[in-house]
């Protein structure tokens, strides 16, 4: 069984006592016991207290963990959730590039093609008489 050093400060506080006189000695040894018995007894009752706090604090603390281990793990999501997000809207874009790539590829050969066709007409309809301006003749060139 424990007594938490109840006996050590018995045993202090009764050497510190003033040594008693021969026909008073027991009630100096009376009296020091009960002084011993009351500071041992306050001292019980400070540790008491401080450890009920200390349950209270703790009890505190233990709720703010648990809370912060909930926030962390609905963040630790949204992340996630982003990430998955961030990594469909790359492959989207990626899709996107391509695709456009390959419209800007189409619209350079056909631009190609229809500037090529053009100049061919220009140049056979400077040479040849048959081809008419589209401006009406009645006007000015």
């Amino acid at each position: 069984m424990s007594t938490n050093g109840t006996l050590e400060r018995m045993a202090r506080v009764l050497e510190a006592a003033p040594a008693a006189t021969v026909e008073d000695s027991w009630e100096r040894k009376l009296e020091a016991g009960l002084r011993a018995a009351q500071q041992v007894e306050q001292e019980r009752d400070m540790a008491a207290k401080a450890l009920a706090e200390c349950r209270v604090e703790l009890r505190g603390l233990n709720a703010e963990h648990n809370a912060l281990r909930i926030a962390f793990a609905r963040a630790q999501g949204e992340v996630e959730s982003y990430r998955y997000d961030r990594d469909v809207a790359i492959a989207k874009r990626a899709a996107a590039d391509v695709l456009i790539e390959a419209v800007l590829t189409l619209l350079a050969k056909h631009r190609a093609t229809t500037l090529a066709n053009e100049l061919d007409a220009a140049r056979v309809g400077a040479h040849d008489d048959t081809v008419t301006s589209p401006l009406p003749k009645d006007q000015p060139t």
